[in-house]
């Protein structure tokens, strides 16, 4: 694997494997504490993994492939992470928080294919 291709895939990495930690303790100190919070946690954390993952595939993709393969992927390891907290004593597995990773990613997928075509235009119409 080229340097440059897994400088890429580093954030995305990053994430996962806190992702992975962070599923694998009984509680989360510090968490916020309102009504379906840990929805919003989901959403949030997996947006960000989507928008990684995308940018670890890179830019040479079709805009609709830009958008679902990293949604893919990224609900795919949702619901790894949904499995693999059923073992964690303390936690258990949720369709909801699946939902809640799902949404994320297509989110996060979005806004990474958005930036993207928003950072091309500007170069096609030079700075202003």
């Amino acid at each position: 694997m080229k340097l440059k291709t897994f400088l890429r895939w580093l954030p995305a990495l990053f994430i996962t494997a806190c992702s992975w930690y962070l599923s694998s303790q009984p509680t989360i100190e510090h968490m916020p504490q309102f009504w379906n919070a840990d929805k919003l946690v989901h959403l949030v954390c997996f947006g960000g993994l989507a928008f990684w993952v995308a940018f670890g595939l890179g830019t040479k993709l079709p805009l609709k492939l830009r958008i679902a393969l990293p949604a893919l992927l990224t609900s795919l390891y949702g619901i790894v992470d949904e499995i693999h907290q059923s073992f964690t004593p303390g936690r258990s597995c949720s369709v909801w928080d699946w939902c809640a990773d799902t949404l994320g990613a297509v989110l996060g997928a979005v806004v990474f294919a958005g930036a993207v075509r928003f950072i091309l235009r500007r170069k096609e119409g030079g700075t202003k």
